[in-house]
């Protein structure tokens, strides 16, 4: 017998309560009171929660049951009796006819969102928890539930020049935002390989964005990210922040936004040319820790709509030394609970990345 998914638990014993009450009001009440509508009303309701061989089940127990109350009662052969299991029989093939349609709709329905999983998947992996020199952990949250993905992005690529990553929101949500997703991705994990800096690889997704724009005929089509690399012989990271909340530090100093030029937004660089890509070099010193994140984290509310202060939840709980005795993971982690805790729901896409260079 199987339960299907989202029925209350209370409605899987009703068929055969019903069956019983049934039989038992029949056999201990004055013959001038009928109840075996109850009867006819076992097998529609093993239809909401049952397998198909289980409904059949249902259905054979009350026809059976049916006839050997009336042969109990010497009313086998009545005419009454004969409208009542035709009435019963009726209504026990429809509801068997019900189960089956639902249960294949249910099984194409689950089929497709396997397909629908793999492919959202296979756009967003899973983070590796070491790539080249750098650990790292986070995690991505889709504003709508029933999604994968939503309109915010990360990835990891080992290059020549080192480990690289990418985080960003797309503008605009639903379909379009996915697409863009994917064409951003597709380029990175391309251009990060083979380009010979951070610049050449945004300007890459630039070209890629702009294609996107023409076809879809929008003008407003960019993508806010921050692209990073972590030479495998330096102790540095290199940042290019294309209009995204900067990246913060985690040392012993504190926690702190690191400092980055302004540029646009990946899609809208045309509008100020390549002299204004504006990548730098930081210096990390062991146990360093990078956050980086998409607005959907800070503009996170309570219930009295007050953002959720990143910064300032880090700083208080990572303080000083503490925060070089923390692991990629456990601030992850911190994160992603301090944030669900702060607000009832999020109402935009949301996804965090801890990065620590290791020797």
């Amino acid at each position: 017998m199987t339960e299907s998914a989202g029925r209350a638990p209370w409605i899987a014993p009703l068929p055969w309560v019903l069956i019983a009450a049934s039989v038992t009001l029949e056999l201990t009440t004055p013959a001038a009171y009928s109840y075996l509508s109850l009867l006819s009303a076992a097998t529609p309701l093993a239809a909401l929660s049952y397998s198909i061989r289980w409904v059949v089940a249902v259905a054979v127990t009350g026809a059976l049951g049916m006839i050997a109350l009336q042969i109990d009662q010497g009313r086998a052969y009545s005419a009454h009796f004969l409208v009542d299991f035709a009435a019963n029989a009726l209504i026990a093939a429809v509801a068997v006819f019900f189960a089956v349609s639902t249960q294949r709709s249910t099984r194409r329905l689950e089929r497709v969102q396997a397909l629908a999983e793999a492919a959202q998947r296979a756009l967003l992996r899973p983070l590796p928890r070491r790539v080249g020199s750098v650990a790292l952990a986070g995690f991505y949250r889709a504003a709508d539930s029933e999604a994968l993905v939503g309109g915010d992005l990360y990835g990891v690529r080992q290059s020549p020049w080192g480990t690289r990553m990418i985080l960003g929101d797309v503008r605009g949500k639903g379909n379009g935002a996915v697409a863009t997703v994917a064409t951003t991705l597709a380029t990175f994990r391309e251009a990060a390989a083979v380009q010979e800096s951070l610049a050449d690889v945004a300007e890459r997704i630039e070209t890629a964005l702009a294609l996107d724009s023409a076809d879809a005929h929008d003008d407003e089509l960019f993508v806010t990210a921050v692209l990073l690399e972590f030479p495998s012989d330096e102790p540095v990271v290199r940042l290019l922040n294309r209009g995204h909340p900067p990246v913060l530090l985690m040392d012993e100093a504190g926690v702190r936004p690191l400092d980055v030029p302004f540029a646009l937004p990946l899609g809208l660089g045309a509008m100020l040319g390549h002299a204004a890509q504006g990548e730098v070099t930081h210096q990390l010193a062991e146990g360093d820790l990078l956050v980086a994140y998409s607005d959907g984290i800070t503009e996170a509310r309570d219930e009295h709509d007050n953002f959720y202060p990143l910064t300032g939840r880090l700083g208080s709980n990572f303080s000083g030394r503490s925060a070089h005795r923390a692991s990629p993971s456990r601030v992850a982690e911190f994160i992603e609970h301090d944030v669900a805790s702060w607000a009832q729901s999020l109402k935009d896409d949301a996804v965090v990345l801890v990065l620590e260079r290791v020797s």
